[in-house]
């Protein structure tokens, strides 16, 4: 993967100066036309130089930068002293062609310059969103911690118990194996006994060890493993006697247990962070984009203008049938902006709120969006409902009710 800090000032520099010359290069061919320098990240370089191209020069730190951006998977084609000079070779070819490109003025060519356009766009697009907006900004412990507090019916740990077995095919052939494993004879231990009685070759191996399981939970060693699970589950420690299992019977000793409990903060923590970094992500953004529109001002216009074209109704049909659930929430958010005055305007952002809560992990997405129908619309018919569910979104009984009277509650 390229690795856009270094790539974005020399790419930067490059398309701004390419596409100037570009758009006006159509009355002056060109005059003015900047296109250097070809490699580096603008930094003051006294590395040596390890090669001229009539008047480009590339430096030693020119060629390590130059394999340092390419992909991953083409990094080991210019590992070692033969590598360099392959990667050395092919920075050389690259500084002929744009040569030859600057000296047939190619840059006045409409799709080269609309190519150019668009790559220095999407450059400062996404320098904006990842280093401008979004660098080095992470949930502090104490938003993480408002989150786990909040949610922390989510961060259950499972019981679990450890139990290993003698899977017999007939009940003889267990209570022969369960009769064996009550006696202290070392002939008679686990690892005996499996050996000899044991027809799971898989755990005979082990001295019968099936592994951690939770109730109900698949154990891939054994057949019908779903339902061995669900059977030994509460079985307490210790050698049980001979039970069935499907077609199969089972001695099975519990060795270990623990119990279900509530995960701590510091254990969920990293998984609290990415379950954060999206909606927190995203309200960064959006909280920029919001600002930048009143600094700068935006106007639509034509059939783009409020009130021209698709109707805020045929919107907001045309977002709820749309299945990508992120699509449906960004179309019923520009009713809001693009007709803030329709009647559909408070019903779009609920839906998109409700849209939200119901397909996002992280319900802050959906509180912000109820927050901002209650600051636009106070008197909307919608006001209670949406207060109601900002006051109870992280209640269990609300988000996922077990009956009507949690509902009630």
């Amino acid at each position: 993967m390229v690795r856009l800090t270094r790539l974005v000032p020399a790419l930067l520099l490059v398309s701004a100066l390419m596409v100037t010359a570009a758009g006006c290069g159509q009355q002056n061919s060109g005059a003015g036309f900047g296109w250097k320098p070809l490699f580096g990240d603008l930094a003051k370089d006294t590395s040596p130089i390890v090669a001229k191209v009539g008047e480009i020069t590339i430096t030693q730190a020119d060629l390590e930068q130059f394999i340092d951006e390419q992909p991953e998977r083409l990094k080991g084609d210019f590992a070692g002293p033969e590598g360099e000079r392959v990667a050395l070779r092919r920075m050389v070819d690259q500084t002929l062609m744009v040569l030859g490109a600057v000296e047939r003025k190619l840059y006045n060519d409409q799709d080269v310059a609309r190519s150019l356009v668009m790559q220095r766009r999407l450059t400062l697009d996404r320098a904006m969103r990842q280093y401008g907006l979004l660098r080095g900004v992470k949930p502090t412990d104490e938003q993480m911690r408002d989150y786990y507090e909040k949610n922390i019916d989510r961060y259950q740990q499972q019981g679990l118990v450890r139990a290993r077995h003698v899977e017999c095919l007939n009940k003889a052939d267990a209570d022969r194996a369960y009769r064996r494993l009550q006696t202290k004879e070392v002939k008679n231990d686990w690892v005996h006994v499996c050996e000899e009685i044991s027809i799971n070759e898989k755990t005979r191996k082990l001295a019968g060890d099936a592994g951690w399981m939770s109730d109900g939970t698949i154990v891939p060693l054994i057949a019908s493993g779903a339902d061995f699970s669900k059977a030994v589950f509460n079985l307490p420690i210790g050698v049980n006697p001979p039970l069935q299992v499907g077609d199969r019977w089972h001695v099975v000793e519990i060795t270990h247990r623990e119990f279900e409990r509530k995960s701590s903060f510091e254990e969920v923590k990293d998984t609290i962070r990415n379950e954060m970094m999206p909606g927190f992500q995203d309200a960064i953004i959006k909280d920029y984009l919001k600002s930048a529109r009143e600094k700068h001002g935006v106007e639509l216009t034509g059939r783009f203008t409020p009130g021209q074209g698709m109707t805020p109704q045929q919107l907001f049909e045309r977002a709820m049938l749309n299945p990508d659930m992120m699509r449906r929430i960004d179309l019923l958010i520009m009713i809001a902006e693009d007709f803030p005055e329709s009647d559909r305007a408070d019903d779009a952002l609920f839906m998109a709120g409700n849209t939200a809560i119901e397909n996002l992990t992280d319900l802050s997405v959906g509180a912000r969006i109820f927050e901002s129908l209650l600051e636009l619309y106070p008197e909307s018919e919608l006001a209670a409902d949406a207060t109601f569910i900002l006051e109870n979104l992280y209640d269990p009984r609300f988000r996922q009710p077990k009956s009507i009277e949690d509902l009630r509650r």
